[in-house]
């Protein structure tokens, strides 16, 4: 996990209380992303019109004077099959506030080292449009609709803003332009309505909702982040992730944006969140009212992820007073995740600790709390134990706990560094398939929302799929089958 620094729920129709529905799930094909990089790239200058920057290490955009880009992508080796979705991805060096605009190109016999302003293409129809973005981020552009299987496309980039922005070329090694292909195993369903970026509404859960509603053994749960929008800025980079979410840059204060949180965990099966908390006064305390908020009236619950211990070894004193202030604010709350009665809280923890968090945890609990502590090695020979155990090591696609927990991730891939578990729908279907069958009490999904390390399930721009709530969300929709 991580550092930081310091579709409403059920959406009913008017009047009928009918939820809208996608085409049927069963449909929705499972197929891996197969990332293509650039054969050819250069940029043109009218100012130049004789010259050729095909070797340089950027590519350019400029509405004055007039700079443009052209990319060539080789797409082969798929299988028969209908695109599913096909995403542009070009590495942002400097910002732009108006963003560019992708055009096909017709003539196919320009040459990264021979094309100049004065013999460049024309530029056609425009495919796509990405938004403003801002520098040392990846840039992505749906341009579904342009990529047909496999063969040779040629784009053109051009931007109306006035500010010359560069951007990564194939010359930049790890930062090259990308084409992220998914292949659907068969023809993508017809809707019954046409949501793209914002997940179809789901139907409320059966059972009785509300106030008294609380989940039995296995729970499926998924660690949440609220550090939003304070987080999408880390380390003087912004944005501090590799991917870009379906919802924007959103503020963990939209109850809006929550409340599409909430339907999309819950279309997961998702009956829980984990929300990360950083202790009494902390930016994460003062987000957790409004998780509540957004949960009330719906089969959806909320636990605290303890995040604290992993900074060193609270005392029991302070426990105490943490888990006492827990219970006062927010344990009694009928959104509240509760077994046997009892309020729930994780615990991160450190790499240095052992049976002696177990005991402190145990003589801090004066106040009912269900305790989930993280294991260390020899964690089941302790003689203080909690109430159950679970791992978070989203580095590992998978990881049981004997019965007390299954924890899955579908990549991990922290900014800035190389990427440590890849992503994977086929592997990540197979790990759901496995957890449902593992009868663990605890089925935990690492993470929805962790955006910095990639580790998160919520819908990204790269992994949409025709439900709207993206296919790591529809795998676990239909546990994997």
């Amino acid at each position: 996990m991580r550092f930081i620094n310091s579709l409403l729920v059920l959406l009913m129709a008017v009047s009928t209380g009918t939820a809208v529905q996608a085409a049927t799930q069963a449909a929705i094909p499972l197929a891996t992303p197969i990332t293509f990089k650039a054969t050819a790239d250069a940029y043109v200058l009218k100012t130049s019109p004789g010259s050729n920057y095909g070797k340089a290490t950027n590519l350019r955009v400029d509405g004055s004077p007039t700079t443009r880009s052209y990319i060539r992508f080789v797409v082969s080796g798929l299988a028969s099959g209908t695109v599913q979705s096909a995403i542009l991805r070009i590495y942002a060096n400097s910002a732009n506030t108006t963003g560019f605009s992708v055009h096909s190109i017709a003539n196919n016999t320009w040459t990264e080292t021979g094309i100049t302003y004065t013999n460049s293409p024309a530029t056609g129809n425009i495919i796509s449009s990405s938004k403003p973005f801002n520098s040392g981020a990846w840039v992505a552009v749906d341009i579904t609709s342009f990529i047909k299987g496999n063969g040779t496309y040629n784009l053109a980039i051009d931007s109306t803003n006035t500010t010359n922005t560069s951007l990564g070329s194939r010359e930049a090694g790890a930062n090259a332009p990308q084409l992220v292909v998914t292949l659907a195993s068969q023809p993508v369903p017809t809707l019954t309505t046409a949501p793209t970026k914002t997940p179809v509404p789901v139907s409320k859960p059966s059972g009785s909702g509300g106030t008294s509603w609380q989940p039995s053994f296995p729970i499926r749960a998924a660690f949440y982040y609220p550090w939003f929008q304070e987080a999408w800025t880390q380390k003087g980079i912004t944005p501090y992730s590799n991917y870009t979410p379906q919802l924007g840059f959103y503020s963990s204060t939209d109850q809006a944006i929550l409340k599409q949180h909430i339907a999309m965990m819950q279309y997961g099966n998702i009956q829980a969140g984990i929300a990360s908390w950083w202790g009494q006064g902390s930016q994460t305390d003062t987000k957790i009212d409004g998780l509540l908020s957004a949960a009330a009236g719906t089969n959806f619950r909320w636990a605290l992820y303890y995040e604290n211990e992993s900074q060193g070894d609270p005392s029991v004193s302070q426990l105490q007073n943490d888990l006492t202030y827990i219970l006062n604010h927010y344990g009694q709350n009928p959104s509240y995740l509760k077994v046997n009665g009892k309020f729930v809280v994780f615990v991160y923890s450190d790499g240095a600790d052992t049976c002696g968090m177990a005991d402190r945890w145990k003589q801090a609990n004066t106040v009912g709390a269900y305790v989930v502590l993280k294991v260390f090695p020899g964690y089941a020979k302790c003689t203080s134990q909690p109430d159950s155990w679970h791992q978070y090591a989203p580095a590992a696609p998978a990881d049981q706990q004997g019965s007390y927990s299954y924890s899955i991730s579908p990549g991990f891939w922290l900014k800035g560094t190389p990427e440590r578990l890849p992503r994977d729908l086929n592997r990540w279907a197979q790990n759901v398939r496995d957890m449902s069958a593992s009868g663990a009490n605890w089925q935990l999904i690492t993470t929805f929302s962790e955006w910095g390390e990639g580790t998160v399930v919520e819908p990204g721009t790269l992994w949409e799929s025709v439900s709207g709530f993206g296919q790591y969300l529809d795998v676990l929709h239909t546990n994997g089958k």
